[in-house]
C-alpha cells in the first residue's frame, strides 16, 4: 500500500461544477458574465491549458510531488504581510496532563519532545485514515525543526540536517528567550524530572527581571516585507547570527505563561499577541502555568491543521517512564539580541504599529445545542448541518449569501495538502430562504444534505475544483496563455470567501482555534462537535467585519429554526 498521485480532474466536470458553484452568488447578469468567459476558456484555451497541467503532474507525480504542491507552497511562501495576522493559527490543544504548574509544563514539553524526536530519528509511524488509506507524511517534516526564513521576494523553508541527539529547544518567558537542552546523545528525550527541573530554572530566575521593552520575537510578528531586511541588518552582528543559527536548530520552542486567563483571551494572545511564539517557526506551544490552557501557534506554510490534530493525539498516548534522577546538563540559556540604537528604535516603532493591528482581531464564541442523535429522525451529517447553520445566519444577517470555503483534508494524496468544499449550494440556499420563511420541506432538507455529501465525495476523491482551477492558472501563467478567463467575476466572486470555514471533529485533541479572516468584511469560522451542541468561534476584525452581533445572534436562531424543522418532519 502507498499513498496515491493526486489526478487531475476533468476540465469539464471542473467548469460545469464552477458555473453551478457560481450560481447562488451571482445576479442573472453577472452570471451570464461569467457563462460567457467559461464558454470561451472552454472552446479555446482550455485544452491547451489543461494538457499543459497534465503534463506538469506526469512530471512532479514522478518526483514525489503532486502538480500543485510546489506553487501551493510558494503561494504562502510568497506572503509579506505579519504571518500572524495573515495565515498563522493559534490551536488550543487538550490533554490529561496534571495539574496547572511546572509539572504539567514538563509533561506537554516531554510529550512533544518524544514525538518530534521520533520524527526526527525517522522513526514516526505511517498515518492511514480512518478507510484504511496511506497518508503522505510530508507534512510531519515540520516536527524536525527549522523555520520560515523571511526574504526580500519569497521566504525559504530551511529544515536542519542534524540527528536527534543532543538537541535544543527555546523556552520563552516573560518575553525572553531561552536555550534548553531537551535529547540526550542518544537521541532519545531527557527525562520528565530533567525536563522540569529546567523550566523551573527558567521561570525562577525571570521572577527578578523585568519583561523588556521589546519581546523576543518582535520581528518575527512584522511580515518577510518588513522583517527580511531587518532581519539581515540583525545578523550581521555575529552575536546575532549565532543566535538565530540557533532558533533555527531548535526543534520547537514553547511559551510559559503565568497569568490566568478566560480560555477566548487565551487564544486571542495566543494567535495574535506578538512574543507568544518565534512567528516563523513551524510550531510553538504554550502553558499556563495558573490555569489548565494548552495551545500551539502554527506556521501555517508547511503543515495543516489535521497533521497537528494527529501529532497531538500521538502526544496524549506517550508513555511517562519510570523517573530516573535528574540528567546533569547544563543549565538553561538566555539567549538576547545585541540591538545597535536605531535598530532598537525602529523594532519598538514596529511593535507598537504591530500592536495596534493585533488589537484589530477578536474571537467571539457561539455554543448552539443539538439534539442527541438518538432523538434524530435519520442520520445527519454534523458537517453539513453546521454548514446549514451559518448559511441561515448569512441570509438573515445580511438578506443575501456570499461565498464560503471549507476546508478538506487531501492528505492521501501524495504531497497532499487540502482542498476547497463550496457549501453554498443552489440546494443549500433554497433549502435556508424556505426554513427562514417557515416553508421548508424534507425533500429540500434531503437535497441540501445530498449536495454536501456529493462535494465531501468529489473532494476526497481529487474532483474538487478549486486547487484545479488554480493549477490550470498557474500553468496558463507559465505558458503566456490569455489569462482573462481568471479575472472572471464569478470566480473572482466565488473566491472572496466571507466565511473561511474549517473542522477537525471533536474537542478531544484540539478543542478550538484562532485565525484572521481571509476577508476585511468577512469572519473566519471554527466549529466544533460537543456532546449537546456546536461550539462556533468567530474571529473577526472589530473596525471592518459585517454586524458580528447580528450574525452571532442568528447563528443561535439557526440552530433552533433547523432542530425544530428535522424534529417536525421526523
Amino acid at each position: 500500500m502507498s499513498v496515491k498521485p493526486l489526478p487531475v480532474p476533468e476540465l469539464d466536470a471542473t467548469l460545469d461544477r464552477f458555473l453551478a458553484t457560481a450560481r447562488p452568488l451571482l445576479d442573472d447578469a453577472t452570471y451570464e458574465e461569467t457563462v460567457q468567459a467559461t464558454r470561451d476558456f472552454r472552446e479555446q484555451q482550455g485544452s491547451e491549458v489543461h494538457a499543459g497541467l497534465e503534463e506538469f503532474a506526469r512530471d512532479e507525480n514522478a518526483a514525489g510531488n503532486s502538480w500543485l504542491s510546489e506553487d501551493w507552497l510558494s503561494g504562502y511562501l510568497m506572503t509579506r504581510t505579519s504571518l500572524p495576522l495573515t495565515s498563522n493559527v493559534g490551536f488550543q490543544i487538550t490533554g490529561d496532563f496534571g495539574a496547572p504548574g511546572l509539572g504539567r509544563a514538563a509533561e506537554l514539553v516531554y510529550r512533544a519532545a518524544s514525538v518530534h524526536l521520533q520524527q526526527v530519528r525517522g522513526e514516526t509511524p505511517q498515518e492511514v485514515d480512518p478507510r484504511g488509506n496511506e497518508i503522505s507524511m510530508e507534512q510531519w517534516r515540520c516536527l524536525e525543526g527549522g523555520l520560515r526564513h523571511p526574504a526580500e521576494e519569497v521566504d525559504e523553508v530551511i529544515r536542519p540536517e542534524l540527528s536527534a541527539a543532543d538537541r535544543e529547544i527555546g523556552v520563552i518567558h516573560r518575553g525572553r528567550l531561552f536555550a534548553v537542552s531537551v535529547s540526550d546523545q542518544d537521541g532519545q528525550p531527557l527525562s520528565l524530572r530533567t525536563v522540569a527541573e529546567s523550566l523551573r530554572s527558567v521561570v525562577d530566575g525571570a521572577e527578578a527581571a523585568t519583561e523588556p521593552e521589546l519581546p523576543f520575537g518582535t520581528l518575527s510578528y512584522l511580515g518577510s516585507e518588513k522583517a527580511a531586511p531587518l532581519l539581515e541588518e540583525l545578523t550581521e552582528n555575529p552575536h546575532n547570527a549565532e543566535i538565530y543559527d540557533r532558533i533555527t536548530h531548535m526543534i520547537f520552542m514553547v511559551n510559559v505563561l503565568d497569568t490566568q486567563a478566560e480560555v477566548i483571551e487565551h487564544l486571542e494572545h495566543s494567535a495574535f499577541e506578538v512574543g507568544h511564539a518565534w512567528a516563523y517557526k513551524p510550531l510553538t506551544y504554550e502553558v499556563c502555568l495558573a490555569d489548565d490552557w494548552l495551545a500551539v501557534h502554527v506556521e501555517h506554510s508547511t503543515v495543516d491543521g489535521a497533521t497537528i490534530l494527529a501529532a497531538v493525539a500521538r502526544m496524549q498516548e506517550v508513555a511517562i517512564p519510570e523517573q530516573p534522577a535528574a540528567t546533569e546538563i547544563a543549565s538553561p540559556e538566555p539567549l538576547a539580541w545585541e540591538l545597535s540604537d536605531s535598530l532598537r528604535s525602529t523594532l519598538l516603532d514596529e511593535l507598537a504599529a504591530y500592536r495596534r493591528a493585533a488589537a484589530l482581531h477578536g474571537v467571539h464564541r457561539v455554543f448552539v445545542p443539538r439534539p442527541h442523535k438518538a432523538e434524530l429522525p435519520f442520520r445527519i451529517s454534523d458537517d453539513a448541518a453546521q454548514q446549514l447553520i451559518m448559511l441561515y445566519a448569512q441570509l438573515a444577517t445580511y438578506n443575501r449569501v456570499r461565498s464560503v470555503y471549507e476546508a478538506v483534508d487531501m492528505r492521501e494524496y501524495q504531497a497532499g495538502r487540502t482542498e476547497c468544499l463550496r457549501p453554498v449550494t443552489a440546494e443549500a440556499v433554497e433549502f435556508v430562504a424556505a426554513l427562514q420563511a417557515g416553508e421548508a420541506t424534507l425533500e429540500q432538507f434531503q437535497a441540501a444534505l445530498d449536495a454536501h455529501r456529493g462535494w465531501v465525495k468529489a473532494c476526497k476523491s481529487a474532483q474538487g475544483i478549486d486547487r484545479h482551477l488554480l493549477g490550470l492558472q498557474y500553468v496558463a501563467e507559465r505558458s503566456g496563455v490569455d489569462t482573462s478567463f481568471f479575472a472572471n467575476p464569478g470566480l473572482t466572486t466565488m473566491r472572496r470567501d466571507f466565511l473561511s470555514t474549517t473542522s477537525i471533529g471533536g474537542p478531544e485533541q484540539i478543542v478550538r482555534y484562532a485565525f484572521a479572516p481571509t476577508t476585511p468584511e468577512g469572519f473566519g469560522m471554527t466549529y466544533t462537535r460537543l456532546s449537546d451542541g456546536y461550539e462556533f468561534c468567530i474571529n473577526y476584525r472589530r473596525d471592518t467585519s459585517e454586524d458580528l452581533e447580528g450574525f452571532a445572534r442568528n447563528l443561535t436562531v439557526a440552530a433552533e429554526k433547523l432542530w425544530e424543522f428535522v424534529k417536525r418532519v421526523g
